[in-house]
């Protein structure tokens, strides 16, 4: 046999072992969700979107989330990093709405979070205005009075891109109320006539403004609706299954509010800075 002869066997050869050695290809959609059939809500965060304010760590340079483009009002998602800039906005899918009544610590005694989420508004029966502007229990916590969007952000041709909340309290609190109005205003025409579609088949485009009062200044929300989703199934798919997955799940298990409380009480202002 020629060497050329032997060399061309010996390279077939190789690549016979090697494609031998080729693994079967594993159906990596049947296999979804494999290995976290033990992860429950309090096992997971939801991300909170909110607007940055003036001490926000994403503003400060010796900071490590620091975020060079970042700017006061500018809307900010801090799980996953995304930036949406204050006065392009970014659209919304508001999926469910639930109030509470969040009973904090003091900054300080604080552990990061409320040590108490109520539902039923007669706690505030139970507090007292105090000078700091806040609603006072007997047992020296204050309550804040907050609405808690759960919402799916969707890119510019309404694809779903993920999920988050949006707490809003103190003076945001108005404009929560404002678009719980807008989203059960809305009217589609079914084979019956009109109707109100369920929230997760609207898209709401969220913006910021710079709002003030005698003693302080911020930015708050700026809500308009955008669209009716009804044409875009996949998306409607995605956003009614957040729907129905914070529905039956513990969802505040998910919340993470630590930011939350460190940015109401570290601007001296009675009303609280509202996101």
């Amino acid at each position: 046999m020629s060497k050329a002869t032997t060399t061309q066997a010996q390279t077939k050869e190789v690549q016979i072992k090697k494609e031998a050695a080729t693994p079967a290809l594993i159906n990596l959609e049947q296999a979804a969700g494999q290995g976290t059939e033990y992860v429950t809500a309090r096992d997971t965060k939801l991300p909170i979107l909110k607007i940055l304010y003036a001490n926000s760590p994403v503003l400060d340079e010796s900071d490590g989330k620091y975020m060079e483009k970042a700017k006061q009002g500018d809307i900010y998602n801090e799980i996953t990093g995304s930036l949406y800039k204050g006065k392009d906005g970014v659209i919304v899918a508001p999926c469910l709405y639930i109030n509470t009544f969040n009973e904090w610590k003091d900054r300080g005694d604080s552990p990061g979070r409320p040590v108490g989420i109520h539902r039923d508004a007669s706690i505030l029966n139970e507090a007292v205005r105090g000078d700091d502007g806040k609603d006072r229990l007997p047992n020296g916590n204050y309550v804040e009075d907050t609405g808690n969007h759960f919402v799916y952000i969707l890119d510019e041709n309404y694809a779903p891109i993920e999920t988050a909340l949006i707490t809003m309290k103190s003076t945001q609190k108005k404009k929560s109320k404002t678009w719980n109005s807008m989203i059960q205003s809305r009217r589609l025409k079914g084979a019956k006539g009109f109707f109100t579609p369920p929230s997760w088949a609207t898209a709401y485009r969220l913006k910021t403004t710079k709002e003030s009062n005698s003693q302080n200044s911020w930015y708050g929300w700026v809500i308009d609706f955008d669209s009716f989703l009804d044409k875009h199934p996949n998306t409607l798919e995605s956003t009614k299954g957040f729907y129905e997955s914070a529905m039956k799940s513990d969802i505040f298990g998910k919340v993470e509010f630590e930011n939350e409380t460190k940015a109401s009480e570290s601007t001296g202002n009675k009303e609280n800075v509202p996101f």
